[in-house]
């Protein structure tokens, strides 16, 4: 081919190559722009998927702080039931402890006074009684002032006396009020 020709076919490829490259360019720049755009609707979706998990998980926060503070609430009010229960049962057995001392001491008074009636009975009787059985008879109201004595200490022991030691004091009166009896009857005896 002649220089001329070719030439002539250098200069109109040229522009056909030029032509091309530049369709490349816009080919490119068109994918690319597809790539950015594809890659930014990704990333939108992402966001917004982040975005709703986290409405989600702060929606879960809240409902769990709102059952914490109704829990909480619950067990406050259950305390404090609890407790005014406690304090009225305290109060309730510490009544029931009064009575119950209070009883004790009503016992061991009424037994005393009627052994002390008796007792009276018998003085009345060894003021009338020969003079050997008058000495005898005061020789063992030695005993019987001890025994009232004892007695005495027994029925105050109640006003200190602790629920488990209620049963231990009354059984120690009714020791005390035995001895009492014994000694009056051994006193009826000599008397008569």
């Amino acid at each position: 081919m002649p220089i001329r020709e070719r030439i002539w076919a250098g200069v109109i490829s040229l522009p056909l190559l030029l032509t091309s490259a530049c369709d490349d360019d816009k080919e490119q720049a068109t994918k690319m722009a597809e790539v950015q755009r594809i890659a930014d609707d990704k990333l939108k979706k992402s966001e917004q998927a982040a975005a709703e998990k986290l409405k989600g998980v702060e929606k879960q926060l809240e409902e769990l702080k709102t059952e914490a503070a109704r829990l909480k609430s619950e067990a406050e009010q259950a305390i404090g039931k609890a407790q005014a229960t406690a304090e009225e049962q305290t109060k309730a057995a510490e009544q029931a402890l009064n009575k119950a001392r209070e009883a004790y001491k009503a016992e061991g008074r009424a037994e005393l006074f009627q052994l002390n009636k008796q007792i009276q009975e018998l003085q009345a009787k060894a003021l009338k009684a020969k003079p050997a059985v008058k000495t005898a008879v005061q020789k063992q109201m030695k005993d019987v002032v001890k025994h009232q004595q004892a007695i005495g200490k027994d029925i105050t022991a109640f006003d200190k006396a602790a629920i488990d030691q209620l049963g231990a004091a009354k059984a120690k009166m009714l020791q005390d009020l035995a001895k009492l009896k014994a000694t009056i009857a051994a006193m009826k005896a000599k008397l008569g």
